[in-house]
């Protein structure tokens, strides 16, 4: 055995795994960490996160498929891709963790962390749900339900879809500033959008709008922490942001939420050195 493979073995790295939906990479030694990035985004999303987790750590990095430049899986689940994802990530999990892992997950990846919690519980340890509550709908309209918003959803998927190269441009860069907060990041996320499958982002978003997972939450045993973000550049106020998430995650047992100020969506990316203690401290506990 050469010293390359007998240190892989050492660190449990399968090396990149290429799923059905995801291709994962993973490296490092020590507890099992999974970073599961957003809608049309990148795992690059995570920043120095993975530097600053060290060797003390093995970090699986899932590239959903379809996403900043990777290729849309073949055959992919319409209507079910969250729960597919979710699926998959179980058994990779199961295949190459050493035990149940700490899952962080951010907005779209987020919803598929708890779906993965609630379906999957010998595999997840703790979750940390960032910037996404769980019914994302509820940020549109407090009183929205899966029925009332299933027209807006569909309504909002053909609009999607139906965007020119240069009407998706604008509207990515209209939508990044609501996300991120510097110039470069901002360029980043624009980028991230534009080499993703426009029909998949479009199916995927429709299905984030319409999945309420308020329901299920009762029967999710990892303890959670979710993070939030805040900046005054928001229509609402923190007092009205900190409501809203306290009653979308009001029936999950052992939450604990906790607002980020002076950010926007890209927590990771606009505060990273307190996002970084966050995600020291959650780990610790």
């Amino acid at each position: 055995m050469s010293l390359a493979s007998l240190s892989r073995w050492i660190r449990r790295d399968p090396g990149p795994v290429d799923g059905r939906l995801a291709r994962i990479v993973s490296d490092g030694a020590g507890r099992d960490v999974l970073l599961l990035h957003g809608l049309a985004a990148s795992p690059a999303c995570w920043g120095d996160l993975r530097a600053e987790l060290g060797n003390r750590y093995t970090v699986h990095r899932p590239h959903m498929k379809g996403f900043a430049g990777l290729s849309p899986p073949a055959g992919r689940p319409h209507g079910q891709y969250l729960k597919s994802m979710a699926d998959e990530l179980a058994a990779y999990l199961r295949k190459h963790g050493r035990g149940p892992v700490a899952v962080i997950g951010h907005s779209m990846g987020g919803i598929v962390s708890l779906i993965l919690a609630r379906d999957h519980a010998d595999v997840v340890d703790r979750l940390m749900v960032v910037d996404v509550p769980s019914f994302f709908s509820v940020l549109i309209n407090p009183f929205a339900t899966e029925a009332t918003f299933a027209a807006f959803a569909e309504a909002t998927r053909r609009q999607y879809l139906d965007k020119s190269p240069g009407e998706l441009e604008a509207d990515l860069k209209r939508t990044a500033r609501r996300l991120v907060r510097s110039e470069a990041d901002l360029e980043r996320v624009v980028e991230w959008g534009l080499s993703s499958d426009q029909a998949l982002t479009a199916d995927v978003m429709a299905e984030v709008m319409t999945t309420d997972l308020r329901p299920d939450l009762g029967s999710i045993a990892a303890p959670t922490d979710v993070l939030y973000a805040h900046d005054g550049s928001m229509p609402v106020s923190g007092m009205a942001i900190d409501q809203l998430y306290a009653s979308a995650y009001a029936a999950l047992p052992d939450a604990r939420l906790v607002r980020m100020d002076e950010t926007r969506h890209y927590i990771m990316l606009d505060q990273p050195e307190r996002f970084h203690r966050e995600v020291r401290t959650w780990l610790s506990r």
